[in-house]
Order: structure tokens, then sequence, then C-alpha cells
């Protein structure tokens, strides 16, 4: 595993660039802090800047449990309501709010770093001068990739746009940074939006002709990658028949899975569902690690990501995804949803075609679409998934909305969207431990080892703040801190 020392980011994104060359299979990497002299930022080499600064995001480590931007959906999901943390290592501390919302620790460093040392990255590769199809291609991905990294930062940083747009909430930077670069003061949650769907306007047009040479090229965005952010920009900023519409241009030509045996392992990027995604290989598969080996199935692995018992019980008999729950050791409810290759990789997801669909079904419940003809795409993934329709007969907006949010938790457990989607709804976090009558009836679930695990039944142990207090809804415990090194040396922040 690579090791690379954590610095502030004024010092991070000065002349920080990784590059990169090109493969036709995957990527060819060499990453260093500072181009080399024959890797410049010039035309012919704006494809392997934009490949660097993917190999960045993915991979860039500064511990075992902080590897690349899976780490940052691992710890989304930790801090939400589905996922139960056995005490052992990886992600432990993100179970109990106490990492990533302290300005101090090494993980919101990772974080900070790790996002804008990418979006400095892509404005090296964007700022490049020529007119080339090739050119506008790759900046195209590299607008793409500046605007998922800034809709990273908006949702995690400060509260959902839908709340207070007008808040203050991180710095915009466009251009390449370099020692002479004067830091910046936070934009408002609007303006960072509003780059946000500048970039994709501008990415979709340089992208119009773009195609794909085949599934491992999954990584590089296109137009679908594109509509796709975009689909998720809007939902945000409740610009609801936008979304809708942008959903569904995205999945068109992903088609759903029908089968248990298509969703087990959850790790091959030529799965048909997905949109966009990242391939991994024996010798580039760091960011294979901080999931896939914390698994529950992974035999050797710590185990720590357990699905709570009480997610399953929202399942339907029927449905392909049931059977991918099973019984761990210790008790722990495990679910083979993800799973590492016999060679010890997995691809990574970044996009698929279901969470189009419940996009699309949100933001037309949410727009006063008929909730009969709003509910289809939704039922078209239940379908999928081998389940009936979803009756909407004698109910209201609101339920049909809440089923939309709990499909999304089933269907998408495990990708990263556990905490945004409880700030972008402005909910609380809710765990609940299993009690002593439901351990007997369901299975002897009782933990073994030592005495602080036989304190502890299946199910969530940690159940309030770290100050004792009860969860509730636009908690700053749900935000990222920015890091205590950024405050010292940028004074405008």
């Amino acid at each position: 595993m690579r090791k690379i020392k954590i610095q502030s980011i004024l010092a991070a994104v000065a002349g920080l660039f990784l590059a990169t060359s090109c493969s036709s299979s995957f990527l060819d990497t060499d990453p260093t802090d500072a181009v080399s002299s024959e890797k410049a930022p010039v035309p012919e080499n704006a494809e392997a800047l934009v490949n660097g600064a993917w190999y960045n995001l993915f991979d860039y480590s500064s511990t075992y449990a902080n590897i690349g931007y899976r780490a940052l959906q691992c710890l989304d999901d930790m801090m939400a309501s589905d996922i139960v943390s056995r005490p052992k290592y990886g992600f432990n501390s993100s179970y109990q709010f106490n990492d990533i919302a302290q300005s101090s620790n090494g993980r919101t460093e990772f974080a900070w770093y790790l996002i804008y040392k990418t979006i400095d990255n892509c404005n090296t590769a964007i700022s490049i001068k020529g007119d080339s199809e090739e050119l506008r291609q790759a900046q195209g991905q590299a607008l793409a990739l500046r605007a998922f990294c800034y809709l990273h930062l908006v949702q995690h940083y400060q509260f959902t746009y839908l709340k207070d747009k007008d808040a203050p909430c991180v710095p915009i930077y466009t251009e390449p940074s370099n020692s002479s670069t004067v830091p910046k003061g936070k934009s408002t949650v609007a303006q960072v939006y509003q780059l946000i769907f500048d970039d994709l306007t501008l990415a979709k047009d340089y992208l119009k002709n773009y195609v794909r040479s085949g599934d491992n090229q999954k990584f590089k965005p296109n137009v679908a990658v594109v509509d796709g952010l975009l689909a998720r920009a809007y939902l945000l900023t409740g610009q609801w028949e936008e979304a809708a519409k942008a959903a569904e241009a995205a999945r068109a030509g992903y088609t759903l899975m029908t089968t248990t045996a298509e969703y087990e392992g959850f790790n091959n990027i030529s799965n048909k569902e997905w949109i966009w995604g990242f391939p991994q290989i024996p010798s580039q598969s760091d960011a294979s690690y901080n999931f896939y080996y914390l698994d529950a199935t992974y035999v050797g692995a710590y185990s720590s990501f357990m699905a709570d018992p009480h997610l399953k019980d929202t399942f339907t008999e029927g449905d392909i995804r049931l059977p991918l729950f099973q019984w761990m050791r210790e008790g722990y409810l495990g679910y083979k949803k993800f799973h590492m290759r016999a060679d010890d990789t997995a691809d990574l997801v970044l996009m698929r075609a279901a969470e189009m669909y419940l996009i699309e079904a949100e933001a037309k419940v949410r727009d006063g679409v008929a909730l009969a003809q709003a509910v289809a795409p939704l039922n078209t993934l239940r379908n999928a998934r081998g389940v009936g329709d979803y009756e909407v007969t004698g109910k209201s907006q609101e339920d049909v909305i809440n089923e939309i949010l709990m499909e999304r938790r089933r269907e998408l457990w495990g990708e990263g969207f556990g905490i945004t989607d409880i700030l972008r709804t402005q909910k609380a976090v809710e765990r609940a431990a299993l009690s002593d009558e439901m351990q007997k009836t369901e299975v002897d679930c009782w933990q073994e080892g030592g005495s602080f695990e036989k304190r502890n039944p299946l199910g969530h142990w940690f159940l309030n703040f770290p100050n004792g207090k009860p969860f509730t809804v636009n908690s700053t415990y749900y935000l990222y801190a920015i890091p205590q090194k950024e405050i010292n040396a940028n004074p405008n922040i």
C-alpha cells in the first residue's frame, strides 16, 4: 500500500498534479506530487492528466482505512441508520460520529485533501488551451469530475440547499493552484451549486460525441454520467421536473438486474446496471480494500460492515435481494451484496440505473404528478427485484415519498448514500437495538468475546450522539469539519 503524507490544503493544491500515461485496457499510473517536464499540461497530455485525477481520487491513501473516495462512501453509510459496526477495526469511529466532525481528526484532513487535490488536477486539464475534439472530450470528463467533487463538498460541509441556500459552505477554486495562489473564503451553497450546473452543462456539450470503448472504460464520464449527476443536483436543489428528466435520460440503455445471482458479489463493472464505476486489477487494487476487505463475507476480513436486522425486516418475501442476508459469526447479520473476487479485487460502483429510477419516481411525486403515474419508475424497479407494484390507493404524497426513501435504503445499501440522504431530507438517524425477546426468537445473537461485546446484543449498539443526546435533524455531527490545518493556514476561511 502506498502511504502519502497529509498536508494542509494550501500546501497540497500548490502545483500538485497526478500525471499518468494512458493504457487501452486500464490506467497505467505513475503518481507524483508534481508534473514532470515530459507530462506538462499541454493538449496531448490532457487525457493523462484526467486519468491521473481519477487515480488520485480512488487510490490516494493516508492509512489502510483511508484509501480514496470509497473510504468516504464507507463512512457516510456508517454514520447513518442501516449499517451496524462490529467493534473492530474499520470505520468504528465513523459509526460513533467520532471522526469526520472533528477538525483535528486525520480522516477529516484526508477527506479535504483528497477532494481538493482532485479538483486541482481537474483545473489543470480544464485550463489547457486548444480546440481539438480529443482535448474537449478530456476536458468534458474533467468538468464532470470537478462537478462530482463539488457535489460531494456541498452535501457534506453544509446543510441542504432547501434549508438555507445562502449558508457559507466551502471555497471554490477553478484555476490551477501554485505558490502564489491566494486562499479563498467560503462560497455559499447556492454558488457551489451554480458552478456544478455550469460544469455539467459544458461537460455535456463537450462529451456529446464521446463513446466509451468498452466496460473497462466506465470510469470515464460520458453523457449518461453527466445526466446522472444533473439528476442528483436537481433533486438536491428541489428542481423536480428537471431531476426526473435527467434521471430518465441517464438510465436509458441500462437494464435492471432480475436475479439474486446477478446481485451477489456486486464487484463487476460490466454489470448491466452500472452507469459509472471504477475497475480494479490485482496490480491496482488499493481502492478495493476499504469496503470489500471489511465486508461481512470475506474470509479473513475485519467484517466491520454488518446489516441492521431491522432493515432486513423491511424486505418482502420473493425479493431477489433477500437471500443475500446471512447470519455471521458472533450473531451479526451479513449482507452478501458485496464480495471480493477470487483475485482479491472488486470493481467499485458510482452510479447505477436503479438510483435513476428512484430519483425519477421521487422527483415526480414531489412535483405533484398523479401518484399512480409518478410511481411507475418505482414499480419498474420493484418488479425487477421480484416484488409487486406499490399500491398508491389511499396513500398520501408523504406516504409515497417515505416508501421511495425506504426503497433507496434497501437498494443503495453500502453505496455511500446514507448520511447524505438524511441531510437532504432533513431527517434524523434512526437506530434501534434488538430486544432480548427478538434475539431469542430470531437467533442466538449475543456476541462472544470480551466483556464489552457481551454487553451489546445484535443490532445497533451506539444509539446517541457522543454527547449523549438523541439523534436529531440537521445536526452538525452529520457534517464534515474543515481541517484545523486548513483553518490555521487560510485566514480567509
